[in-house]
């Protein structure tokens, strides 16, 4: 095959031996010999020619000069392999409003760009946790009180809504076994609480963690 796939009367003066040469991929000889004939029309106007761009597309190789959406997208890949090239790159264009929205808009590309800045504020997190540890410990600490008191404070109120629009109705025994059971595991609960806050004893007895989990007196 190659350039002299074509007998000598079938190629074209006007055809370079370049162009013939990539027109030589295409496997068929017929095929190639009215790709040699057919030139494609020339984009800037005037008579359809082969140029070596052309040629490339017709065979599927990259081309010189990119046109086409496409074959800007590929020339761009191509000289962004490097990640420091594409970091700056995709920096630069997501800078353009009109670029991040529809960049935004790709599912797989906003699901990346949201578990980076996970990474970073992950790292970010750990080092400020470093570098602040007594003062991060303290605001743990107000935290957990605050949590604490606000259980308790969530717990009454809730009861302060519930219990009064209780007047009047009637449970029967499996429904009365059901609260005595629940209001048994809130007293072991504020048991539990008042050990760890007022002694430090946060351990679970069995007794203590079968009637939290709500399975036995």
């Amino acid at each position: 095959m190659g350039v002299l796939a074509l007998a000598e009367e079938r190629r074209r003066a006007d055809v370079s031996h370049t162009i013939h040469k990539i027109l030589a991929s295409i496997p068929d000889e017929q095929e190639r010999f009215e790709a040699v004939t057919n030139p494609p029309p020339n984009s800037g106007g005037g008579q359809a020619r082969w140029t070596h761009d052309s040629a490339k597309r017709i065979v599927g190789w990259k081309v010189d000069s990119p046109e086409s959406v496409q074959e800007k997208v590929e020339a761009i890949h191509d000289l962004a392999t490097d990640d420091a090239v594409a970091a700056v790159v995709t920096t630069d264009f997501l800078r353009r409003p009109a670029v991040a929205d529809k960049a935004m808009a790709d599912d797989t590309a906003r699901h990346a760009v949201n578990e980076a800045q996970f990474d970073r504020f992950r790292q970010q997190a750990q080092f400020v946790h470093q570098e602040a540890a007594p003062q991060l410990q303290r605001m743990e600490h107000s935290a957990q009180f605050m949590d604490l008191v606000a259980a308790c404070a969530q717990f009454v109120t809730t009861a302060g809504r519930i219990v009064p629009s209780l007047r009047g109705e009637h449970y029967d025994d499996a429904e009365r076994d059901t609260i005595n059971r629940g209001l048994a595991r809130v007293r072991a609960a504020a048991d539990w609480i008042e050990n760890a806050a007022m002694r430090g004893e946060v351990d679970l007895d069995e007794q203590l963690m079968r009637l939290l989990k709500g399975s036995g007196e």
